[in-house]
């Protein structure tokens, strides 16, 4: 209503002033005709003098941005192949970024949801000498730690799984034991009932559980009632006394229960055993380094009051203790891989904004034409930048709704992957942060993508060369260079993105072709979760019923000791070992390794090559004293000699009976327990099962020519016939394991040469589109090549030099950077170097050749030009 009143009342001022001119005209003898085309041409341009009045009056700013954004908005509609191009490329570019960026917050930057995060810190021992970067706590530590002054609270946490017995059968479940004052650290309440109290950790008050708020809802229906309930846990009774919020799962995501963490007396004192986590939180005004230095002197306090074989213990394996923020001890895992992918995106993102900008530039010369008419129309240069400015925002507003529609349909797929990157984080979603980041992100993109058109414009490129007609201008020097510029740019970018993709790839490779050292094919593995008072009698009924399955070769075990993960991070024990005879040199670490408990039939099992010596028959399973050593164990300890009929104990000291040292009986190849990754070199020892503790669960390793979808049901009716109260769980085939050992690394290498396909693509485009749009401002000066003698093979010439001239440029900056960046990852790769020759010389090859089909195209066009077509034309 305001602008049309001031619109008309512009109209009728500007009117008036023409008749008073016209008026004044007659009256000095002009006829009417001639007066009034007098009175405008002394008046002046009337457009001109309504923009100069609209410009001066208030809001009219706000009026220009919406006349703006609706013209942007027809020119779009007009040229759908350029914004469904340029549009796409964002949402990709942006969606990638908020997928990975959400993941990257989620995991890495976000604090945990508890009162003053950067407090929790997590209280650890290290093993450098041994190459364990980190172990667990003990009992012994956590009483002794609570002494530290910059400590305010102390708790002890421990991972458990339990069987869950209902109406619907035995069932395995994530649990923690944990000390009362865990409840205190985090600062969490109960949503229902209350927690346990310093009273339940005695052995006698101890059943007793409180349940997280999922499992509540999941399995009793959030039924208030459920308080004062009694739960079956491992066969034994719990009572139910209440329901721990939310926040509190984001502690670990996977734990559905927690009870009380009890210990017998003598675990109250020392320093040296190794089960549950230690987490603390600082009291304000001090630091994670005062708490360090403090905690130091407690250990080494403990250590000077220690007895003589603990100190050596202390001093072979190099034992200290460390202090880190639980921030950053969680975060730590995929820290690297998070980084690394966010960097992928990123050079996507700056691909993408390349080619978005080389379109934007065409689009400008082609419309010279038309910024010529308004140019001479009346509109200033600040008028046509602005709406150009306007098309460059409008376009980023609908990238950034595309990449945030993409993020949150990928969102599912994900949480996916981060569950299996980081188990013991919560799901995630879009919240405020990453859509603020987004926004953010797209504001930039929208000011950089409008700034280089109305650089062009404002430069003199776009209106002033407008001005001139087609035959006057041959090419524009200065577009040809920053087009140039953007393609050596995409080219460097995507070069570095194949590189860490070959990396990555080639690592995959080398782990793949790792020999675990055992017969994986027709291997079936599965758990057991046997209870201790089971532990004797259980494994024998089950065995001999496998014994009597036609075509099946059966072995058990304490635990499926091809876990394939991270070296430390399984629940195969590490003990320490005492050889008879043998004298530790000075600088030597004390001598550890793995070890499970097996029966005969385990070797045949798993076709585990036997070296020398023999295996064990049922009479050592009753006689026990013997073990089964792997190769590096034999080598590291009797180089020179034969290891068997050398004696050891593990995890105890020196006996002074002979005949209470354990035999080796026999060596066997090496297998790598702890993935195919693991470098760590430990030894391995086999014991007979009989005399290991089961710990809760014990393993069942199948070999048969039947499918696992046969035989895991049958297993599951014959562990149900001997005992309906033990669960079967972590069924798979043995190559399934292997290959689930694999999916961090999967993930991470498919995500990032995901990546690197859509640069390469993105880049292809980017060379093509160059080339194309150079042609094309070209043809009068082909036309005129040919018409003097060039031929079509020096035509093609010409215009291949031009873009693989960009391409190798692009190429050699991407080598110089991926060369300083590819060290950020070498914690990702498997015997490959950072720089490795093949994989930059393959990535370089390849990015060639795409350039060199990108400039084939247009260069065949550009041989096809007619001379006299080309000439008339102009």
């Amino acid at each position: 209503m305001l602008r049309r009143r001031f619109e008309a009342d512009m109209a009728e001022e500007i009117a008036t002033h023409l008749e008073l001119q016209a008026a004044a005209n007659r009256a000095a003898g002009m006829d009417a005709e001639e007066a009034r085309y007098a009175a405008r041409r002394q008046f002046g341009g009337v457009d001109q003098i309504k923009e100069t009045a609209r410009a001066q009056r208030a809001g009219v700013w706000l009026e220009q941005l919406l006349r703006d954004l609706r013209h942007a908005g027809r020119m779009l509609r007009r040229n759908p192949g350029f914004s469904a191009a340029a549009v796409l490329s964002l949402a990709l570019c942006l969606g990638a970024n908020s997928a990975i960026f959400s993941m990257l917050y989620a995991l890495v930057i976000r604090p945990l949801p508890f009162s003053q995060a950067g407090r929790l810190v997590e209280i650890y021992n290290t093993f450098p000498k041994v190459g364990i970067a980190k172990l667990s706590s003990n009992i012994g530590q956590y009483l002794d730690f609570r002494r530290a002054p910059a400590v305010a609270r102390l708790a002890l946490w421990r991972l458990d799984e339990y069987t869950l017995g209902d109406e619907s059968g035995p069932a395995r479940i994530f649990g923690a034991s944990a000390t009362y004052d865990l409840f205190e650290l985090l600062r969490v309440q109960p949503l229902l009932g209350r927690f346990f109290a310093s009273a339940n950790q005695v052995p006698a008050a101890d059943h007793v559980v409180v349940l997280t708020q999922s499992f509540w809802k999941s399995d009793f229906q959030a039924d208030p009632g459920v308080v004062g309930r009694t739960l079956r846990l491992d066969g034994e009774a719990y009572e139910i006394i209440g329901i721990a919020p939310r926040a509190f799962e984001a502690f670990d995501a996977r734990v559905r229960l927690v009870r009380p963490l009890s210990w017998p007396p003598v675990q109250q004192s020392g320093h040296t055993g190794f089960s549950p986590r230690l987490f603390g939180r600082l009291k304000l005004g001090t630091s994670v380094e005062e708490a360090a230095a403090q905690v130091a002197a407690l250990e080494q306090r403990y250590y000077d009051h220690a007895s003589p074989g603990i100190r050596e213990f202390f001093d072979r394996t190099g034992k200290q203790v460390r202090v880190d923020p639980l921030q950053a001890q969680r975060a730590a895992p995929v820290r690297t891989a998070l980084y690394l992918l966010q960097a992928g995106v990123l050079f996507v993102l700056l691909i993408g904004c390349a080619n978005v900008a080389h379109l934007l530039l065409a689009r400008l010369n082609a419309r010279r034409p038309e910024f010529a008419v308004r140019a001479a129309l009346g509109a200033g240069r600040a008028t046509l930048a602005r709406q150009l400015f306007a098309e460059s925002v409008l376009l980023t507003l609908l990238g950034a709704g595309g990449g945030l529609l993409l993020a949150r349909v990928t969102l599912p797929a994900t949480n996916h992957f981060t569950a299996r990157l980081l188990p013991d984080a919560l799901p995630f979603g879009l919240d405020g942060h990453v859509l603020g980041t987004t926004a953010g992100l797209a504001a930039l993109l929208a000011l950089l993508l409008g700034c280089i058109p109305v650089w062009q414009l404002l430069t003199g490129s776009g209106v002033g060369l407008a001005a001139r007609s087609d035959r006057q201008q041959t090419s524009d020097r200065h577009a040809r260079r920053r087009s140039g510029a953007l393609v050596v740019t995409q080219v460097a970018f995507a070069l570095v993105l194949l590189t860490g993709a070959g990396l990555l790839i080639r690592s995959f490779a080398h782990a793949l072709a790792v020999v675990p050292g055992f017969d994986p094919e027709r291997v079936i593995a599965v758990q057991i979760a046997v209870p201790k008072e089971k532990e004797k009698s259980f494994p024998p009924r089950l065995e001999a019923a496998l014994a009597e399955l036609p075509g099946v070769t059966a072995s058990l075990a304490t635990s499926t000791p091809y876990l394939l993960v991270a070296p430390f991070d399984c629940s195969m024990p590490l003990g320490g070992i005492e050889l008879q005879g043998y004298v530790l040199p000075a600088r030597e670490s004390m001598p550890s390794a793995y070890y499970c408990g097996v029966t005969p039939s385990y070797l045949r099992t798993m076709r585990i090559p036997l070296r020398e010596g023999r295996w064990f028959g049922q009479a050592d399973m009753e006689r026990g004293r013997v073990v089964v050593v792997d190769e590096s164990f034999a080598h590291r300890y009797f180089a020179g000699r034969s290891a068997v009929g050398q004696h050891l104990v593990v995890n105890a000291p020196p006996p002074s009976k002979i005949e209470d040292w354990a035999e080796i009986i026999g060596v066997v190849g090496n297998v790598r327990h702890n993935g195919v990754e693991d470098r760590s070199g430990q030894p391995f020892i086999y014991l007979p099962l009989t005399h290991t503790r089961l710990d809760g669960m014990m393993s069942v390793l199948i070999r048969t020519a039947r499918p696992a979808s046969e035989v895991i049901p049958f297993l599951r009716s014959t562990v149900a016939s001997i005992d309906p109260e033990l669960p079967v769980f972590a069924a798979a085939p043995m190559e399934d394991v292997i290959s689930g050992s694999f999916r961090n690394r999967r993930g991470i290498m498919l995500l990032l040469a995901g990546f690197a396909g859509v640069a390469l693509l993105l880049s292809a485009v980017g060379i093509y589109g160059m080339l194309a749009y150079d042609v094309s401002r070209r043809t009068r000066e082909l036309g005129i090549r040919s018409a003097l003698g060039a031929t079509r093979r020096q035509i093609v010439g010409l215009v291949l030099r031009e873009g693989l001239g960009r391409a190798g440029a692009g190429i050699v900056a991407g080598l110089l950077v991926a060369a300083a960046l590819s060290r950020l990852m070498a914690s990702l790769l498997f015997e490959v170097r950072p720089v490795d020759p093949t994989v930059y010389t393959a990535g370089a090859l390849l990015l060639l050749a795409v350039a060199a089909v990108a400039s084939w195209l247009p260069a065949r066009r550009a041989a096809r030009v007619n001379p006299a077509e080309a000439l008339r034309m102009e």
